[in-house]
């Protein structure tokens, strides 16, 4: 989740826990090689989030360079490699060779799920045939979108696929690749499926899907061709929001993550930040942001419940405070750019105060012994969901990600509970996947605690 800037509207996918950021030497925190990382595996974790009795998310970026939980079917096994890649980042290299390539995941999967999401990175090369979908245990799709020669389609299965639109080619998405994604209501009198190509402001079609209540799988098949997949997901957190004029699928350069379950109810999140260098050739477009939302906004991707704190970073050393405040994704600048130097840590926090009937924003610049807040009136109680996010505006930009510096660091996330009880953010709490990051980005995992996810880059 995102915000939409006072000027034009930000595009962005959710978020990542910690995350150090690297355009130039790395600096002397605490960073991890890629080797030495913990690789991302799929999992379920237990929990309440959206009234879904056992939520789970699945996911599969092959930032390990493995399979992560496919097996092939039938076919050549495929393979992950770099080339090409999405925006620097591996992918699934599946070919159809001597017949179609298929492979299939179930492991951490749940079955019996009211509402099911799931997305796909593709790139078909303009000739290929490739489909990512929900599957019985038998490997048979009973949801499925993807990419034939060039054309994206979807359907309840291969036999009956729906021509959506052509492979668009002026989105934020890396050339040739494509982003689909599928909100899905499974155990309606009518299932069916709402697709999104590249974008989420408009729904590109509604797709019906009688025998999906039947799931037990993700699966790949490549049925010509070579097709390159990443980014695969398939979560009970709803990953697409219709929102007219919002996109939350043109983000790049964002740490993501998917709810799976609730926190105790909080009245403050505090992360602390430390700037190092950057060098942007435009204000306004990179940002570091924390995230607090209450019951709703928790459960359910949206802009109601969701509030906001950040900074975004500006041209000469500048830093410029902002905030959402909860009813909408706009943001509100609350103080004019300010310099402060390299190496500057600031505490950022967002606090809901009972006795005030307010939320309060708070940044402390502890280098230039500064603190901006900003206070809002709000009587929704307190807030079960809490995360960091670092944000590029691809809808704005005028100069390339890749002329974007930024060494920096998010770290120390924690939460106070309504009782007292501070504690950082437990693993538990969030299944992370990948940042899709330019290659002129190093990024690096830097906190060994439980308050850090692994982010590995290539």
């Amino acid at each position: 989740m995102l915000r939409s800037s006072t000027t034009a509207l930000v595009a962005i996918v959710s978020i990542a826990f910690v995350v150090s950021v690297y355009a130039a030497p790395l600096s002397s925190s605490a960073v991890l090689t890629e080797n030495a990382l913990r690789q991302l595996v799929p999992r379920s974790d237990g929990g309440v989030a959206g009234g879904s009795a056992a939520p789970f998310a699945f996911v599969a970026n092959f930032e390990d360079k493995k399979l992560d939980g496919f097996s092939s079917k039938s076919g050549t096994t495929p393979t992950v490699g770099t080339t090409p890649s999405y925006s620097g980042e591996p992918a699934l290299k599946s070919t159809a060779a001597s017949g179609n390539q298929t492979d299939v995941a179930s492991t951490g999967f749940v079955r019996g799920e009211n509402t099911l999401s799931f997305e796909v990175a593709m790139d078909a090369g303009g000739v290929g045939k490739g489909y990512f979908g929900l599957a019985t245990a038998g490997n048979t799709f009973v949801a499925v979108v993807g990419v034939r020669a060039g054309e994206v389609v979807a359907g309840p299965n291969l036999g009956h696929l729906t021509a959506i639109e052509a492979v668009p080619t002026t989105t934020a998405q890396p050339t040739g690749w494509v982003d689909l994604v599928a909100n899905v209501d499974v155990n309606s009198s009518s299932p069916s499926m709402q697709v999104f190509v590249d974008t989420t402001s408009a729904i590109a079609a509604t797709i019906h899907v009688p025998k999906v209540a039947n799931y037990a799988e993700a699966e790949i098949e490549t049925q010509h061709g070579t097709v390159h997949y990443t980014n695969v997901y398939v979560t009970t957190y709803e990953l697409a929001t219709y929102l007219p004029g919002y996109n939350n699928m043109e983000g790049y350069g964002q740490g993501s993550g998917l709810l799976v379950e609730k926190l105790p109810e909080f009245k403050v999140y505090t992360a602390t930040m430390t700037l190092h260098s950057w060098s942007v050739p435009q204000n306004g477009i990179l940002s570091f942001q924390i995230n607090a939302m209450n019951q709703s906004g928790t459960v359910r991707s949206t802009c109601k419940g969701f509030f906001q704190l950040g900074l975004s970073l500006d041209k000469n050393g500048k830093i410029s405070p902002w905030y959402v405040p909860g009813v909408d994704c706009q943001s509100t600048n609350f103080a004019p750019p300010t310099s402060t130097p390299g190496g500057s840590t600031l505490v950022l926090s967002i606090t809901w105060v009972s006795a005030s009937s307010e939320i309060v924003f708070s940044i402390d610049d502890l280098t230039i012994n500064t603190t901006w807040t900003h206070a809002i009136p709000y009587t929704h109680g307190g807030f079960f969901g809490a995360y960091t996010q670092m944000e590029f505006q691809p809808c704005c930009n005028s100069s390339a990600i890749g002329n974007y510096a930024l060494d920096g660091e998010l770290s120390n996330m924690t939460t106070t509970t309504t009782g007292g009880a501070t504690a950082s953010l437990p693993a538990s709490y969030m299944l992370p996947f990948q940042l899709d990051s330019p290659p002129s980005w190093f990024l690096g995992y830097y906190q060994g605690s439980a308050a850090g996810y692994d982010e590995t880059s290539t």
